[in-house]
């Protein structure tokens, strides 16, 4: 046998492998899209054990307020209202764990889910990095007259965030404090958006500190407490406030540097409705893919994604919504160019779990990036000061007003502040368009060895004055298309993405490859073979897509350090 026959016959095993693999998982999870029934994966499994004491905060759908009645039977079974979703026609409440089956089979109650734990998308502080500006000169435009929320931990006030360019704070945490933000999470990830940069210059050695969109304002919107840590229903609330206000504030963009892995389709999942919602209210909407990438917890020689293996299926909800812009983070390898930057390899990958959409979307500089620092908040005072030096300094901080931080936290804002840009240039521009200008625009990128990877890199890298430049238009939704699988364990595109000439999204662009780069067949791609299946023994951030032990979906998010 030759060598490349030899090569056909093993690729031809593998496919065969997963088409196996995957046929065996779908007859036990019964349907690959969506958990059957009304209750969520985490709930499912709350009603399946024996051991059903004990409360459980939940978020559930409905067709309309509830009226009297409905309040009445919600209340014999122990049911406590908290608050009203109205822009997702949803409430969260809590309720005996035992009366979740009575409760779901109530005619009204639509869907429930997990009101679980939601988490900031950054990874650890590290010691050293190169900084970022904000691209270099982009025909003068700064997201002037755009307001950007920023749905995270808080801003607190800096030199480079003055009360003029905080339009207001708000707070839906349920976490107690009496600061702005005392986790440091949310002002850093302002900074990058939009901060101006006077610090530095004010301070003489630090004058490109600014962040991408520096002419932007902004409103923060609370959801994390000091830990940097909230529930789904402080999220739904931060998100619906944003809706509510956009035209007060004209907030055009809106920012989401947090998650969970998820735990139901995107169909049903509270976020990901609240963001459909804002995304149809003319709200472009921007969210980290997540800090999942790494399969393993020590590198291993031989093991893709620089030993750390590659954790397929790790999109972070809302993330895994088709219609926000997902991004990942890639890392400098400290050069003046970005030719060798590579992806982060904690940056999560796609595709989405349970829907299989495409993700990320577009990926861009998330480690080791400076910005604003509160520096009393909990990441100074936890993190700086366990990297004090042997000269006694904090090795990631610049004077009083800057520090470092890693994690795709850091790169959805960076799309946010191009985004701010694109819409000052064109203040009609839709969210779709925005999004397909950025992904259309975006550097294609392969792996050093050249291996394309639209579940590492979506469309590639983002190249703001090429966006700033591009004309095309959508003219129908620029969801990010689901993926399908055939017989051959060929990965393609669901054909209803694919409209006249292999147009998508109503465009005039029919060759997908200049959206997704030079190495995506939509008619049938491979992307994973034996060494990092996605479906197997090792499969999914829980190790367990469906049918596991357990069943569970640990809705908290760990960060991990950023790249060294």
């Amino acid at each position: 046998m030759s060598h490349m026959e030899e090569h056909s016959h093993n690729r031809g095993i593998r496919r065969q492998a997963m088409v196996v693999a995957l046929s065996s998982l779908l007859a036990v999870s019964g349907h690959a899209f969506k958990f059957d029934g009304k209750l969520d994966g985490p709930l499912r499994t709350a009603v399946q054990n024996i051991d059903q004491k004990g409360k459980s905060d939940v978020i559930f759908k409905t067709d309309g307020p509830l009226t009297k009645a409905q309040k009445t039977e919600l209340a014999a079974l122990g049911v406590k209202l908290k608050r009203e979703f109205k822009v997702i026609s949803s409430y969260s409440a809590t309720l005996p764990k035992r009366n979740l089956d009575e409760f779901a089979a109530l005619s009204f109650v639509k869907h429930v889910s997990l009101d679980g734990v939601v988490k900031k998308s950054d990874a650890f502080t590290i010691n050293s990095s190169l900084a970022i500006d904000a691209w270099g000169n982009n025909g003068g435009k700064s997201g002037s007259g755009v307001t950007i929320a920023i749905v995270d931990s808080g801003i607190q006030p800096h030199v480079d965030m003055d009360k003029g360019k905080i339009k207001a704070n708000v707070n839906f945490s349920s976490g107690m404090s009496v600061k702005l933000d005392d986790c440091g999470h949310g002002t850093h990830v302002a900074g990058i958006a939009a901060g101006t940069g006077k610090a530095g210059r004010d301070d003489g050695r630090y004058t490109n500190m600014y962040g991408i969109a520096r002419g932007a304002d902004l409103v923060g919107v609370r959801v994390l407490d000091g830990r940097g840590s909230g529930t789904v229903s402080d999220v739904l609330a931060g998100i619906q406030w944003v809706i509510q206000n956009r035209q007060k504030y004209n907030i055009k963009v809106m920012n989401l540097s947090l998650g969970h892995p998820v735990g139901e389709s995107y169909v049903d999942d509270p976020l990901c409705q609240a963001v459909k919602e804002a995304w149809g209210s003319g709200i472009v909407v921007v969210c980290a893919a997540g800090n999942a990438g790494r399969m393993f917890p020590v590198q291993a020689h031989g093991q893709s994604n620089e030993g750390w293996g590659t954790n397929y299926g790790s999109i972070n909800s809302p993330g895994n919504s088709p219609y926000v812009i997902t991004v990942g983070a890639t890392k400098s390898m400290d050069t003046m160019t970005r030719d060798d930057d590579r992806i982060a390899t904690y940056s999560s990958r796609g595709p989405s779990r349970l829907d299989f959409v495409m993700k990320p979307d577009i990926v861009t500089g998330g480690n080791k990036v400076w910005s604003t620092m509160y520096n009393t908040s909990f990441l100074f005072l936890t993190y700086f000061l366990n990297t004090i030096s042997t000269t006694g300094m904090p090795l990631n901080m610049l004077g009083k007003d800057y520090f470092v931080l890693s994690g795709t936290s850091m790169a959805a804002p960076v799309v946010s502040g191009a985004a701010a840009m694109l819409i000052q240039n064109n203040p009609d521009i839709s969210p779709d368009t925005v999004k397909m200008r950025l992904m259309l625009t975006a550097d294609k990128w392969a792996a050093p060895d050249g291996t394309p990877n639209v579940l590492t890199y979506g469309a590639g890298c983002l190249n703001i004055p090429a966006a700033l430049n591009s004309n095309v238009v959508a003219t129908q939704p620029a969801m990010s298309p689901t993926l399908v699988f055939d017989e051959n364990g060929f990965i393609g595109l669901n054909g209803e993405w694919l409209g006249a000439n292999r147009a998508i999204w109503g465009s005039n662009v029919n060759d997908l490859r200049a959206i997704w780069g030079s190495g995506f067949n939509p008619d049938g791609f491979t992307l994973l073979d034996a060494n990092r299946a996605m479906w197997g023994s090792s499969v999914w951030a829980d190790r367990a897509m469906w049918g596991s032990s357990t069943g569970a979906v640990d809705l908290s998010s760990v960060a991990i350090t950023g790249e060294q």
